[in-house]
C-alpha cells in the first residue's frame, strides 16, 4: 500500500500565501476607509448629542447654557479643534465660572480632526437661552478629518435652534455646506 501525503507541496503553499497576501492588500485599505468613516460619524454625533442636550438643558432650568471651546484645561478658548464643553452659565457671561455647572467636556485626542464654528454673531462660543433659541447666533459647525473633503460633514444651526447634519446631496462623495457648496477644509 503506498503511504498517502496529506500536506501542501512548496508551490501549492506559496499559491496560497500569494493569494492571502492580495486579498489583505485589497482589503486593508478599505477597512481603514471604514474605519475613517466611523471616526468622523462619532465625532459629528458626540457634538450633535453636546449641542442638544445643552439646548434642554437650557428650556428646563431656564438658564443660559454655553458651549465653547476648551484648550488644555476647562477653561473656554479659541480653538474649537482640541475639544469643547458646555455648562450652565448662570451669570451669562461664555466663561467657566465655578459657581457654574459643567454638563459635559470633550477632549479630541486626534489629531487628524479640525471644528470650525463659522457663526453670525459671538464665535467664541455658542450659547443657547432658556427658551431653547440661540443667544443671537446661527451659523455651522465643520468637521475636517485629515483635511479631506469626503470625510468632511457639518452641523447647521439655526438662531431658533434647529440642529441639522450636512449631507451630500449631488452624490459626489463630499457633503454640501450651508450654502450649497462642497465643505472646503
Amino acid at each position: 500500500m503506498k503511504p498517502s501525503n496529506n500536506g501542501f507541496t512548496l508551490i501549492e503553499l506559496l499559491i496560497s500565501i500569494s493569494i492571502i497576501a492580495i486579498t489583505l492588500n485589497l482589503a486593508i485599505p478599505s477597512f481603514a476607509e471604514i474605519m475613517d468613516r466611523s471616526k468622523v460619524s462619532a465625532n459629528i454625533q458626540r457634538l450633535t448629542q453636546t449641542l442638544q442636550s445643552s439646548r434642554l438643558k437650557a428650556i428646563s432650568t431656564n438658564n443660559k447654557v454655553t458651549v465653547c471651546p476648551i484648550g488644555n484645561s476647562p477653561v473656554c478658548s479659541n480653538d474649537w479643534s482640541a475639544g469643547y464643553m458646555s455648562f450652565v452659565d448662570y451669570n451669562g457671561d461664555r466663561k467657566y465660572n465655578e459657581n457654574d455647572e459643567l454638563l459635559s467636556l470633550y477632549y479630541s485626542e486626534d489629531e487628524k480632526f479640525s471644528l470650525n464654528w463659522k457663526a453670525f454673531g459671538y464665535k467664541n462660543s455658542l450659547q443657547w437661552t432658556g427658551t431653547g433659541i440661540t443667544n443671537h447666533q446661527n451659523g455651522s459647525f465643520e468637521l475636517c478629518y485629515d483635511n479631506k473633503a469626503n470625510k468632511s460633514r457639518a452641523l447647521f444651526l439655526t438662531k431658533a435652534g434647529r440642529i441639522r447634519q450636512s449631507d451630500d446631496s449631488d452624490g459626489d462623495d463630499i457633503h454640501e455646506n450651508s450654502t450649497g457648496g462642497p465643505i472646503n477644509c
